[in-house]
């Protein structure tokens, strides 16, 4: 599951897990998009160091809620948080 760049939305955290408004020198982008046809929506996480991004994650809401939030252990429950609520 490729999420093509156009016709995403982003939501910026800083390095704890709390919403921001601007991309950070060090935090997480969560990049998300709805897909009408099908009715799924799209995320992929990004860590990002020192304006450096990584792909952490990547999920449908067609995934299990459960296993989403095991394969975020380690993260700011923040990220949790806004991941499982893009997805609901």
């Amino acid at each position: 599951m490729a999420l093509e760049l156009e016709n995403l939305e982003r939501r910026y955290l800083d390095e704890n897990g709390f919403k921001i408004n601007e991309k950070p020198i060090n935090g997480y982008e969560i990049a998300f998009r709805y897909i009408p046809i099908n009715s799924v929506k799209e995320i992929i996480v990004y860590k990002i160091e020192n304006e450096k991004e990584v792909q952490i994650s990547q999920f449908s809401s067609l995934d299990n809620p459960l296993d989403i939030a095991k394969s975020l252990e380690g993260y700011p429950q923040g990220v949790t948080q806004e991941v499982l609520q893009l997805l609901k």
